[in-house]
């Protein structure tokens, strides 16, 4: 992955909505109408975040009838995001204390 595709996938990520996106699909692939409701956030709004998230190559779509089903597609972000959960509970676990 070159530097620019680095940075692309970061500022995709830079984002609380985004990351809820992709924490969600953790789980495996979704349908965007239960996208909606898990982040809390309009269905105008869920559709950019996912546009974004796919034009950065950490999501993939397919169409299904009327519904698209989201997945990660990015081992980067799931990497990212193991990461920024492991900081958190450390930071948690020691009270905001640096170990």
């Amino acid at each position: 992955m070159d530097v620019k595709s680095q940075i692309k996938l970061l500022k995709a990520l830079a984002d609380e909505t985004r990351i809820k996106i992709v924490q969600y699909l953790l789980d495996g692939e979704q349908c965007a109408c239960t996208i909606v409701p898990a982040v809390g956030k309009a269905q105008p709004t869920v559709s950019q975040h996912l546009k974004i998230l796919e034009e950065a190559g950490i999501l993939e779509s397919r169409r299904e009838g009327v519904n698209i089903w989201y997945k990660i597609r990015s081992d980067q972000a799931i990497q990212i995001l193991k990461i920024l959960d492991v900081q958190t509970r450390e930071i948690q676990d020691t009270g905001g204390q640096r170990t």
